[in-house]
């Protein structure tokens, strides 16, 4: 995916609206969210292994993925690793409709700095058809968070996250439900709304709700984006605890794009800022200038401005990442 396309939701909204009874709609302005949120998300039983548990796990997890014919090659689950446990380990996730292949050189970064590190494949992601990704479910996407924390806490001592955009939504809900595990999160443009120009608030219940709950069919923006996987990404956001506790929680940081019209970049600073404050965590933004060109692709794409400002960039989320004070690209 090189941008969210959230367009065309002024129409489609609309055209929803028109296509249920007046009973669903007003279900889905007036019942609180929460009542309609799954219980999958709510909560986490995460269990630590160890080193070799680990990475039998992981090689089975390939070889399935191996087996798969329909799943690209190059989108498939892999870890760089010391071939023993770490002091530090982490785990990346790609972003709604992406692929894990975003995360190779910024995982060589981590890496090259003694990690270990786990990239996961996103379920239904992937695939030769790219529109499968619309057929994740909550369910899919609670179990996957759950089984990655599993997996990446036998890599190393010391764990944390790495989230792109759909990613960044799922890596704010483990910080909160991981168990303890995780004590640094790097967030890159994550997903917690669309940017207003693309979706008025009022909108965002009946995308959640129609969509996140398959209540209409599935339709796909002309990029090849999910109505109804934007809509469960929505769900997982509602089901972030009331006051953001994140047991372990040591450093936050974010980073948006001056760029980037595709996220909510408001929410995409209060809410991992909140979640520091509530935790007594450091906290870090780092707001990609206009003049770099780098828009909400900011890692692994190689258009625009990360074509040549890719190194410097990498660096920096490396150190906001790990807390230290960072410079102007």
């Amino acid at each position: 995916m090189t941008k969210l396309d959230y367009i065309s939701l002024k129409s489609w909204v609309v055209a929803g609206l028109l296509s249920v009874t007046g009973l669903v709609a007003a279900t889905t302005f007036l019942a609180p969210s929460q009542a309609a949120a799954s219980s999958d998300l709510r909560s986490a039983t995460i269990s630590r292994k160890n080193y070799n548990e680990t990475m039998s796990s992981i090689d089975q997890q390939i070889k399935q993925e191996e087996s798969d014919s329909s799943i690209r090659p190059e989108c498939r689950t892999y870890t760089k690793t010391h071939g023993k446990r770490a002091t530090k380990a982490v785990l990346m996730i790609h972003g709604i409709s992406g692929c894990s292949n975003v995360y190779q050189k910024l995982a060589d970064e981590f890496y090259n700095q003694g990690y270990n590190v786990y990239v996961p494949r996103v379920p239904k992601h992937g695939h030769t058809d790219n529109k499968r990704h619309g057929e994740i479910s909550t369910k899919d996407i609670a179990d996957f968070m759950k089984t990655s924390a599993q997996q990446v806490s036998g890599l190393g001592d010391e764990l944390g996250i790495v989230g792109h955009s759909g990613g960044g939504d799922m890596a704010t809900w483990l910080a909160q439900y991981g168990n303890g595990f995780f004590t640094n999160v790097l967030l890159l443009a994550p997903f917690y709304e669309p940017a207003a120009s693309q979706a008025p608030k009022w909108q965002l219940p009946v995308l959640r709700t129609l969509y996140g709950y398959n209540i209409l069919p599935d339709k796909f923006s002309p990029s090849g984006l999910s109505y109804r996987a934007l809509g469960k990404y929505l769900i997982v956001k509602e089901n972030f605890k009331k006051d953001l506790a994140a047991p372990g929680l040591k450093r936050v940081a974010t980073v948006t794009s001056e760029n980037d019209d595709a996220v909510d970049n408001g929410l995409a600073v209060s809410i991992p800022q909140r979640m520091a404050q509530a935790n007594n965590a450091s906290f870090q933004h780092y707001n990609l200038p206009k003049r770099l060109n780098i828009g909400h692709s900011m890692v692994g794409s190689t258009d625009g401005g990360m074509a040549t400002y890719h190194q410097a960039v990498y660096t920096q989320y490396l150190n906001l990442y790990e807390g230290r004070q960072t410079a102007e690209i």
